[in-house]
C-alpha cells in the first residue's frame, strides 16, 4: 500500500489530542462537582457516562478515518491506455558557417538555437524533431515528446554538426518532409531556420512537393538584409579575420527574404524574420493547426482506495449523531 498525499496522515494526531482535551475537561467538571459535596444530586448516571464515552470513541474514530481518507490510500495497480493527439513538427536548423555571422546577437546560430528552444517548450505534448543541415542534412533527433532530450541535443549543436559544408535548403526540406510523411493524422509542419542563402538545389520545388504531402513550412529568417561578414576564429575563440572569396574580398552573407517567403507561401505557411522580433507568431500559428492522433500511451496507475475509510467515517458519524 502507498499514500497519494502522505502529509495528511499528520492529522491523525487530532484524535489523541482531542481525547486528552476531553479527559482534562471531564476531570475539571468532576472536581467542581466534588466541591459541592453530597448536597448536589448526581445528575450524570453511569449509563449516561457510558454513552458519552461511546459517542466520543465514534467521533474520534471518524476523525482518524477522515485523515486516512485525505491521505488517499492506494492499493493495487491497473494499466491505463490514453490516446495521444497533437501535431508533428520537424525543426530544420541551418548550421552552415554563414550562421556564424554576428548580425543577430550574439550570432545567427546562437539566436536560432534560442528560438528553437522556445518552440520546443511551447509545443510540449506534441512531437517535435530536429534536423541539422549545411551541405547535407542529418536527423539529429527523431520526432519525440521528450522536451528535455530535445534541449540536451540542441545545446551541443555547433557549426561542425554536419561534416559537408555549404547550404542545401532543398535537401533539408526533402528529408524533413520524409520524416513527417509516415507520422500521425494531424498537422505536419516544418520550421526552417536559416539565413536563406541556398547554394545547391531548388528549394521551391521541394516546397511544392512537401505541400502535396500536406506539409506546411514556416520559414524563419536569421540575419539581416544588409548582411554581415563571416568571422574566422582560432581554437580559443579569438577573432583572426573574416572569410574572403577567391578575389580576396570579404564575403558578406545576407538574409534572403524573398526566397524564404516564397517557400513558406507555397505551402500555406508563414515567413518571419528574427530581425523584426521573435518566433512567437510561428508558435501561435502552429498551435491553431488541426491535431490528430499519433498513438496510445500506456501507463500504470495506482488504484485509489480512499472510498473505504470515507464510507466508514460517515457511518460512524451517523451512528454517533443518533445515540
Amino acid at each position: 500500500m502507498r499514500w497519494g498525499a502522505e502529509q495528511y496522515l499528520h492529522l491523525l494526531w487530532l484524535a489523541p489530542g482531542l481525547l486528552m482535551l476531553f479527559i482534562w475537561f471531564s476531570r475539571q467538571g468532576r472536581a467542581r462537582l466534588d466541591r459541592f459535596g453530597a448536597s448536589v444530586p448526581r445528575l450524570v448516571t453511569g449509563e449516561r457516562r457510558g454513552k458519552g464515552a461511546f459517542r466520543l470513541f465514534l467521533f474520534l474514530a471518524a476523525i482518524a478515518l477522515i485523515a486516512v481518507t485525505l491521505a488517499r490510500p492506494q492499493i493495487g495497480t491497473k494499466e491505463v491506455r490514453m490516446k495521444r493527439s497533437g501535431f508533428d513538427v520537424m525543426i530544420a536548423l541551418d548550421t552552415s558557417y554563414s550562421m556564424a555571422a554576428e548580425d543577430a546577437a550574439p550570432n545567427r546560430l546562437a539566436r536560432a538555437k534560442k528560438e528553437v528552444e522556445r518552440i520546443t517548450e511551447s509545443l510540449a505534448g506534441n512531437r517535435v524533431g530536429l534536423l541539422l543541415f549545411a551541405g547535407d542534412s542529418v536527423v539529429e533527433c527523431p520526432l519525440t515528446t521528450d522536451v528535455s532530450t530535445m534541449k540536451m541535443i540542441l545545446s551541443a549543436v555547433g557549426y561542425n554538426a554536419v561534416s559537408r559544408g555549404g547550404t542545401d535548403i532543398s535537401g533539408a526540406i526533402r528529408k524533413s518532409a520524409a520524416a513527417l510523411r509516415s507520422s500521425g493524422t494531424g498537422a505536419k509542419v516544418i520550421v526552417l531556420l536559416t539565413d536563406g542563402e541556398d547554394l545547391e538545389g531548388n528549394p521551391l520545388e521541394e516546397a511544392k512537393k512537401a505541400a502535396k504531402d500536406g506539409v506546411m513550412i514556416y520559414a524563419v529568417g536569421v540575419g539581416s538584409k544588409a548582411g554581415a561578414p563571416i568571422p574566422l576564429r582560432d581554437e580559443k575563440g579569438k577573432l583572426t579575420g573574416y572569410k574572403k572569396d577567391g578575389n580576396g574580398q570579404v564575403v558578406m552573407t545576407k538574409q534572403d527574404d524573398s526566397a524564404l517567403h516564397a517557400i513558406a507561401e507555397t505551402t500555406g505557411g508563414m515567413f518571419v524574420s528574427l530581425q523584426d522580433g521573435d518566433i512567437s507568431p510561428v508558435i501561435e500559428s502552429i498551435l491553431k493547426q488541426e491535431k490528430g492522433e499519433f498513438g496510445e500511451q500506456k501507463s500504470t496507475v495506482y488504484e485509489e482506495r480512499f472510498q473505504i475509510p470515507l464510507v466508514v467515517a460517515l457511518v460512524l458519524l451517523v451512528v454517533e449523531f443518533f445515540i
